[in-house]
């Protein structure tokens, strides 16, 4: 007994001693995939610009005097020719009234002067009364009329200024900040009032390297080009408008050249002073290649991407980029339509790794 188990021992060891060492296995790493995607893709420049009120106007004073009604909320709309502010009238009243009184004694004076002119015209022709007098008398004609049209400028002029005592909005707008409030003395030509902005349609305005002027006006020529805007980036609430003006020269000191959009801006969205994000869109790219951005690992040598394999193995490729927008960006060559790419877990990868 002892000997048939001495031998089974004897055997088992040989057997494990001769067993064949398997290799060991590859690793496989674990990543995110997704799929090439075909689509139309917009070619855009963006840049960054800020918002002008097409028309914005200082409300100030054109005469002296104290400020007695004020006619509008602040940071509210008004219309043209809304009422906004009125000064006391009195002093331009009876500025008016002597004025006008003036001119009313002047004109007595004129008719009695071209009265005598007339009646001395006959003697004067006849002799029966001096030249000199009769010309002293068509002098003092002419002098009362000169005195009547000065008279008639100055009931014109405090006519003005009387009208200048209310204040009308001369456009449709929002109201400002009141500088000046009720009661105070306000003077001519003095400090500003409030500030009346336009609020539609309104301006973006946006510069962009001198380089890319060529592109713009070639595409500008075909059809207008749009503008779109946004606060911060383009994945929220975007805004639509037109361009409308290239500048008419390049900034020699920074190399870049101005341009003008015009915006609705119906429900207020863009607000004058504001800065936001413009895209100038060229042109629409049929079948773009398309892939998360995520998936591009730049390297010395250029971008590449991963792409996996039908056997589970990975294909280093280098990829031309294109036009990136937010989380995606276009593949110029590189890969192709459906081809599935690596955009987590790429930290590990090498040309032919094994991936799950």
């Amino acid at each position: 007994m002892k000997l048939f188990i001495t031998i089974g021992i004897i055997l088992l060891i040989f057997t494990s001693c001769h067993k064949k060492q398997l290799p060991p296995s590859s690793p496989t790493y674990p990543v995110k995939t997704t799929f090439v995607t075909e689509k139309q893709a917009p070619i855009f420049i963006e840049t960054l610009g800020h918002v002008d009120s097409v028309t914005s106007i200082q409300i100030r004073s054109r005469i002296e005097g104290e400020m007695t009604g004020v006619y509008f909320q602040q940071g509210k709309e008004v219309k043209k020719n809304d009422l906004l502010f009125t000064i006391d009238p009195r002093p331009y009243q009876a500025a008016l009234k002597k004025a006008q009184a003036t001119l009313d004694q002047n004109l007595a004076k004129l008719a009695l002067a071209e009265e005598k002119v007339k009646r001395y015209r006959t003697l004067a022709n006849e002799e029966y009364y001096s030249q000199i007098d009769y010309e002293t008398l068509q002098a003092n004609f002419a002098s009362s009329k000169a005195i009547v049209e000065q008279n008639k400028a100055e009931v014109e002029s405090a006519l003005i200024n009387l009208n200048y005592c209310w204040i009308y909005a001369p456009i449709d707008g929002m109201m400002g900040l009141l500088e000046v409030d009720y009661g105070n003395l306000v003077t001519n030509n003095g400090s500003t009032l409030t500030t009346l902005n336009q609020m539609t349609p309104i301006y973006v305005t946006f510069s962009v390297p001198e380089f890319q002027l060529p592109k713009i006006q070639k595409y500008n020529r075909e059809n207008p080009l749009k503008v779109v805007a946004a606060y911060e980036d383009f994945s929220g609430e975007v805004f639509e408008g037109e361009l409308i003006m290239v500048n008419n020269s390049v900034n020699a000191n920074t190399g870049m050249i101005s341009l003008r959009a015009v915006f609705e801006n119906t429900n207020r969205e863009l607000w004058p002073g504001q800065f936001v994000r413009t895209r100038l869109l060229l042109y629409t790219q049929n079948n773009a290649l398309i892939i998360p951005y995520t998936a591009v690992q730049l390297t010395q040598s250029g971008p590449v991407v991963f792409v996996v394999k039908s056997d589970n193995t990975v294909d280093q490729r280098p990829v031309q980029l294109g036009q990136r927008e937010n989380e995606d960006v276009i593949i110029l060559n590189g890969v192709n339509k459906g081809e599935k790419v690596v955009i987590e877990g790429q930290f590990n990868l090498f040309q032919g790794a094994k991936v799950r």
